[in-house]
């Protein structure tokens, strides 16, 4: 480690150094370890899919393992020895889940760079292999998807039985969450409750509420504080309108990936439950054509306007800034360690704040 590496890890958050001095290299050795298991029993040089797996792994925030590492310092006892394989379950199925999330929605970039499906179908026309390449793309993608949650099981099973309980109804949500994100596109359905909902269980509660809970079992409290359930799910529906935000009029340099996208396919989102009450009839002409063959790129640009216009930004803006303050509020009130509850104030404002 050179002297700026280790002046920057004494620097860094608790749970910064944890992500990036502990969970990458743990990640990077369990899947290293998966494909040298693969080659073994397929008796192929090219068992290849963990691998790509791993490269993918690559960058993101880390935010779910950080809440579980804060989580699991609320009880303020020493770091538990199944943390490490907490957060890394917590990281591939995210992976799994933006994998998947990408093959639905036909993305084409993820983080800045090509989405996994379009990254296998580049390599595939460029080793000039047989087939269709995007068909294979599409293909390997989703089984990169089930390795990565499969993994993610195999070490969410060997939890004790508290967060075991916890991840299994993490990934409840998680699926109905995106669920509702595509049954309420092709219904275009408007209603804020769809909205709240999607938002709360698709990022929301899975990004900060459920790995907290994880956490906290992993320390030996069973149920995490109500004061802290109602935070997360402050703090996490804070993250998911942001993004939603970004989604729209956020900048693809920054985001990595395309802007407008949710307006072409019509998600269920807050921004447009509000829009369906405050947009006026131009702007509802707009929007009923959300998640159709007939918007076409310049009809989302001017609804992208309108949204503004009519205060819909401002108002998804608003309830952001009340949902950070509501939920550092809630930390203030309750009986935690004190580098918990700094952690966490900072880490609600982060994932409310970003611009990627």
């Amino acid at each position: 480690m050179t002297v700026n590496a280790e002046k920057a890890a004494v620097l860094a958050p608790d749970d910064v150094t944890f992500v990036s001095g502990e969970l990458r290299p743990y990640l990077a050795d369990l899947l290293a370890r998966e494909q040298a298991a693969w080659k073994e029993r397929a008796g192929a040089s090219w068992a290849d899919l963990p691998e790509a797996l791993a490269a993918y792994l690559g960058g993101g925030k880390g935010l779910r393992p950080r809440f579980c590492y804060w989580g699991h310092a609320l009880t303020g006892e020493g770091a538990s020895p199944q943390l490490l394989q907490a957060g890394a379950a917590l990281e591939l199925l995210h992976t799994f889940a933006l994998i998947h999330d990408d093959l639905m929605d036909n993305s084409d970039t993820r983080r800045g760079r090509p989405a996994l499906h379009r990254a296998i179908a580049a390599r595939h026309r460029r080793d000039g292999r047989a087939g269709d390449p995007d068909q294979y793309g599409l293909a390997m993608a989703l089984l990169a998807g089930d390795l990565a949650f499969s993994v993610a099981s195999r070490l969410a099973a060997a939890l004790p039985a508290p967060a075991v309980t916890a991840w299994s109804r993490m990934v409840d949500e998680l699926v109905l969450g995106q669920f509702l994100d595509l049954a309420g596109s092709a219904r275009q359905d408007r209603s804020r409750e769809v909205a709240c909902a999607t938002t709360l269980l698709k990022s929301g509660q899975y990004t900060v509420t459920s790995p907290l809970r994880i956490g906290a079992a992993l320390g030996g409290v069973p149920e995490l504080p109500a004061e802290l359930v109602r935070y997360g799910d402050l703090a996490g529906e804070a993250f998911q309108l942001r993004d939603d935000l970004l989604g729209v009029f956020g900048d693809p340099r920054r985001t990595g990936k395309p802007v407008g996208d949710d307006l072409m396919s019509g998600k269920p989102t807050q921004v447009l439950a509000l829009a369906a009450d405050m947009l006026p009839p131009y702007g509802q002409a707009l929007l009923a054509l959300a998640g159709t063959s007939a918007l076409t790129p310049s009809d989302a640009a001017e609804l992208t306007s309108e949204l503004t216009r009519c205060g819909a930004r401002d108002r998804v803006e608003q309830k952001i800034r009340r949902n950070v303050d509501l939920a550092c509020a809630l930390v203030d009130r309750a009986v935690l360690p004190s580098r918990a509850g700094d952690a966490l104030r900072k880490l609600a404002l982060a994932a409310a704040d970003r611009q990627w």
